[in-house]
């Protein structure tokens, strides 16, 4: 078939377009495709192949054609008049129109056999949803069989159905909302070019590529990423970028700002700004690339932000003195959760919760590095101190030697800065001179300790009520600070305070923790509570109840016999035990009334004869009397 008819090609209209009028205007119907018998694809002309057309219609024609047909490039981008665009920001086989821009080429014809409705070549670009020229949305489907509309059929305005498409309902949009589409479709000619002086210098793939991820760095919900972005949304979005980049410099610092201001996981970038860089990085070096570099430089350089990946395109590092935590978690040499508690620590991740990415002060973390790297474990600190590891632990569980909110952050283990230590130590000396031989009269505070406690001791030495005499040269820590000995009698006098701890109440009556703990619940001590709420025991009760109950292990270890025998010894006299408490299924406690000792004392021929007296409230057994008889 060689169409004997030949419309005019009119500018604008891409190939796959024309082939279709071309059809039409020869009487062809879309039911046969009359392209096949002559090697004409009708999918070739949809992607700018129209060397099939040249026997047709001649070189010169199809050159003019080509232009408005989306043409490959060889560096892969796709070339529609005289702009560059990338293969996905074209429709090959969906044919999108405007009901009014064919009532326009309606309204122009002038009588002619042919109609003049045709394609324009911008409508095949996807970005483009509107006809800014009047402002009606784009249709690329059927309103009756609800079909896409496809690029393979023999007639432009007539739907696989039989349908009319130039008949189809207009949907309307605000002229506000059509800014956008308005600067895509000036480049590509189809109306009024709009200035613009940034998006100008950029080829249109990019432009458009601009405004759809600053649109969506701006309008798309918390880590939403462009691509898996519903398409109905994205013209909104491309509007969003538009509007954004048309307030110039200080309006693309403030998109990405704002995203900053509001961050995803800590220490990670949104998903927006990641793909933003992912475009950006992939841009040839030149004028784009270092004005986008400067943009972000400068937000970085603002909110004090560590960004590497942006950093590798700017002359100089935005933050020269700022690094961020992970470049933290190698300085300090610790683990990712024991780094962020650092820094913590030492009150430099306050604005965590408040900005994406935050950076820290480097001299900082080198001086936490160094601070963290002088800690010192119990069992150097007990033998700087020279005291005993169990000594130490008393010292912190009272508050004197203080555990430091960095060491707890950066180790498991009670960990101790030796610098805090010797300002604890020169309290304990104060004014005292350094000697080399002790001074008469006096001791060391390790040895006083055996009388009356670490704990107590250094607590009235840093209260002032003992104040230290000397300081040995050489000798370490506490060993070497010399105290008077008279101070010490006083000290022990103050010991007897009405109250004891639970500690001293065990071991004056011989009894175990739990056993202990039972008898205070029992209500047979009085007890307190401190203004530290440990639980002090009236020292009185604790004495009457020394001497009035004895149990079966002191009874049978003064009569050197078993607690079994004593007690069979005692129920074969009817006695039964005063107190008997239970933990569980097992009897903790058995005491009797101490008048049972006289009735052991009566004892029989198996168990030995003796004087037996009570001092101390323990029970003695003395030599056997030699028999008089």
């Amino acid at each position: 078939m060689t169409f004997p008819i030949r419309p005019r090609h009119i500018p604008g209209e891409p190939a796959s377009g024309y082939a279709r009028r071309l059809a039409e205007a020869n009487g062809c119907d879309w039911r046969s495709n009359p392209f096949a018998s002559l090697g004409v694809s009708t999918t070739l002309l949809a992607r700018g192949d129209t060397r099939a057309l040249v026997p047709i219609l001649g070189r010169r024609m199809v050159d003019g054609i080509d232009r408005y047909s989306p043409r490959r490039m060889r560096d892969g981008h796709i070339s529609l008049n005289g702009e560059k665009l990338e293969p996905a920001q074209v429709f090959y086989e969906r044919q999108c129109y405007c009901v009014a821009c064919w009532a326009d080429d309606a309204a122009g014809e002038t009588g002619g056999q042919f109609p003049l409705r045709h394609l324009r070549c911008w409508w095949s670009v996807a970005a483009v949803s509107v006809c800014p020229i009047h402002n009606v949305r784009l249709n690329d489907r059927c309103l009756q069989c609800d079909r896409t509309i496809r690029l393979a059929g023999g007639r432009v305005t007539v739907c696989r159905c039989g349908a009319n498409l130039a008949r189809s309902t207009r949907i309307v949009v605000e002229a506000h909302a059509t800014a956008a589409d308005a600067y895509v479709v000036g480049r590509l000619g189809g109306c009024s070019r709009v200035p613009h002086a940034i998006l100008d210098t950029l080829p249109l793939c990019d432009a458009i590529a601009l405004m759809q991820r600053l649109g969506c760095c701006v309008s798309a919900g918390r880590d939403a990423r462009f691509g898996k972005t519903d398409p109905a949304d994205r013209p909104a979005m491309m509007l969003a970028g538009f509007h954004a980049i048309r307030t110039g410099n200080e309006g693309i610092e403030k998109t990405i700002d704002a995203l900053l201001a509001a961050p995803g996981r800590p220490d990670r970038l949104r998903v927006q700004l990641g793909q933003l860089y992912s475009w950006f990085a992939a841009l040839p070096d030149g004028e784009l690339q270092s004005w986008i570099a400067t943009r972000i430089a400068n937000v970085v350089t603002r909110n004090q932000l560590s960004w590497q990946g942006w950093e590798r395109h700017v002359v100089e590092p935005p933050t020269p003195d700022r690094i961020s935590a992970s470049r933290a978690k190698a300085c300090l040499d610790a683990g990712w959760g024991r780094t962020v508690a650092i820094l913590e620590a030492a009150g430099l991740r306050r604005d965590v919760d408040e900005r994406c990415r935050p950076t820290v002060d480097r001299r900082q973390v080198e001086m936490l590095a160094r601070r963290v790297g002088r800690f010192i474990n119990v069992d150097i600190l007990a033998g700087t101190l020279g005291i005993t590891p169990a000594s130490v632990r008393k010292l912190v569980a009272a508050g004197i030697l203080p555990r430091d909110r960095l060491a707890i952050a950066a180790f498991r283990h009670p960990r101790f800065d030796p610098i805090e230590v010797d300002a604890i130590l020169d309290r304990m000396q104060g004014n005292a001179p350094v000697v080399e031989v002790p001074p008469p009269d006096s001791v060391s505070i390790v040895r006083a300790a055996r009388k009356v406690g670490i704990v107590a001791l250094c607590r009235a030495i840093l209260d002032g009520r003992i104040v230290a005499t000397a300081r040995i040269a050489g000798a370490p820590g506490l060993a070497g600070i010399r105290i008077r000995s008279v101070g010490i009698a006083e000290l022990s006098r103050a010991r007897n305070d009405p109250w004891i701890g639970p500690l001293e109440a065990g071991r004056t009556l011989g009894m175990r923790r739990n056993g202990l703990d039972l008898i205070v619940a029992a209500g047979h001590i009085r007890t307190i509570k401190d203004a530290r709420r440990l639980r002090l025991l009236d020292r009185a009760d604790v004495a009457s109840f020394q001497i009035r109950y004895v149990s079966t292990t002191e009874l049978s270890r003064s009569f050197r016999t078993s607690a079994r025998t004593i007690l069979s010894r005692l129920a074969e006299r009817g006695c039964r035990p005063a107190i008997e408490l239970a933990l569980g299924d097992r009897i903790e406690i058995r005491l009797y009334e101490r008048s049972v000792v006289d009735i052991l004392r009566r004892a029989p021929d198996g168990v030995e004869r003796g004087s037996i007296s009570v001092a101390g409230g323990n029970l003695h057994l003395g030599r056997r009397q030699p028999d008089t008889e």
